[in-house]
């Protein structure tokens, strides 16, 4: 039996927990090993059947970075977000998607799930440097694919601003970059969803309770002279052992999962449990109908990633926050998982109607994703990156057309 978790694991889950929104940076440049380093990580990032329908661009070049705020901001919808004229970050990652050969089930756009988990590991490789970093969704479309020389149909999803954070007076940062940060802290973190309102329990509406986890909150210390091992790549494990992951761990991953970053502080993410391996065949049954799991490979726990309505309509062509928001929780979850001891696949392209029916999710409640979690009966297989569907069976290699 496995230990349980009393204290933070590790300093993965550290940059997790740490995360946070800054939109005002200071006027030094990022050090070469750190753009490298994000360079590698969107580079290695998982994606959807290994399509890499979505990607993120880092741009440093200096005249690039200049050009960015004022495409940015362009427009109306790019006003909401002035304080960027004066936040001088030295980096910017531009999250994209191939909206014309890339896959696409019904309305939903699998390369906003490639770029929101790639942006996410960067977000996160950059925390654990002591970077900071913004994600931003409200921007002018046009003017950001001509500032950062995007293809013939490459759209930008989001833009992340990134750089070292100016923190009080006397940083070098933009005094409205700063008290935009210290209104968000003090309105938007303070309205920050509670365990138990975001995640169930067996079926949607059955509260998920869990003992606190003291550790998982904003501002958790660690070892301020420990050394950032990397966020290294992201694989799944190759099977599961029968062993049930314990509530220590469970409420760990859920809290990591509900710090994750959302359009607007929304929270849109859901996520629903389902424990123990008779609930999971039938899980794994609804959501692939036509196939068949080996009992002794179930996974003992899945997490169902699923999203709330949000009432935003002014984005241009799309309506893509479910299938970004849920994804970058998600990625939280999985960078948790390894530093927890627990291996993981996921899915993204199943019966996602079936599922919302075995779980009562409600009709307005979109099912994103399945993330099967459990202790490894093998190793992550090596390799540069993997396809972020490996809890697919065999037989459906294909990659057959699911319901929305």
């Amino acid at each position: 039996m496995a230990a349980t978790v009393s204290a933070p694991p590790g300093p993965r889950v550290l940059a997790v927990l740490r995360r946070r929104s800054y939109r005002s940076f200071r006027p030094d440049p990022l050090p070469a090993e750190t753009v490298r380093a994000l360079r590698d990580v969107v580079a290695s990032a998982p994606s959807v059947e290994g399509r890499r329908s979505g990607r993120v661009l880092v741009v440093d070049e200096p005249d690039a970075v200049r050009r960015m705020p004022r495409a940015v901001t362009a427009g109306l919808v790019g006003k909401i977000n002035p304080w960027l004229l004066r936040s001088n970050p030295p980096v910017f990652l531009i999250v994209t998607g191939d909206s014309r050969s890339g896959l696409r089930d019904g309305d939903r756009h699998w390369y906003n799930v490639d770029g929101a988990v790639a942006g996410q590991l960067a977000v996160l490789e950059a925390t654990g440097r002591g970077v900071g970093s913004c994600w931003v969704a409200g921007f002018h479309e046009r003017s950001v694919a001509e500032a950062a020389g995007l293809g013939e149909g490459e759209r930008p999803l989001a833009v992340i601003p990134v750089g070292h954070p100016a923190v009080g007076p006397d940083s070098g940062g933009s005094w409205l970059g700063r008290g935009w940060d210290a209104a968000a802290q003090r309105v938007l973190s303070g309205r920050r969803k509670p365990l138990e309102r975001i995640a169930h329990r067996g079926r949607f509406g059955v509260p998920f309770v869990a003992g606190r986890v003291p550790w998982a909150a904003r501002g958790v210390q660690g070892d301020e002279h420990a050394v950032w091992p990397g966020l290294g790549p992201l694989r799944p494990a190759g099977g599961f052992t029968g062993e049930p992951v314990d509530e220590s761990r469970l409420a760990a991953l859920l809290e990591c999962a509900r710090w994750a970053p959302s359009a607007e502080n929304s929270q849109i993410a859901r996520h629903v449990v389902v424990e123990g391996r008779t609930a999971t065949a039938a899980l794994l049954a609804a959501a692939f109908p036509d196939a068949a799991f080996e009992g002794d490979t179930l996974p003992p726990l899945v997490v169902v990633g699923l999203a709330a309505p949000f009432p935003i309509r002014a984005r241009t062509r799309e309506q893509p926050f479910f299938l970004i928001d849920v994804p970058i929780a998600v990625t939280n979850l999985l960078v948790a998982a390894g530093e927890l001891g627990l291996g993981w696949q996921a899915a993204f392209r199943f019966e996602h109607r079936a599922v919302a029916a075995h779980l009562g999710v409600p009709d307005d409640h979109r099912v994103v994703a399945l993330a099967a979690l459990g202790f490894a009966a093998e190793p992550p297989a090596p390799g540069p990156r993997s396809p972020l569907d490996q809890l697919r069976p065999p037989e459906q290699a294909g990659g057959a057309a699911r319901s929305s």
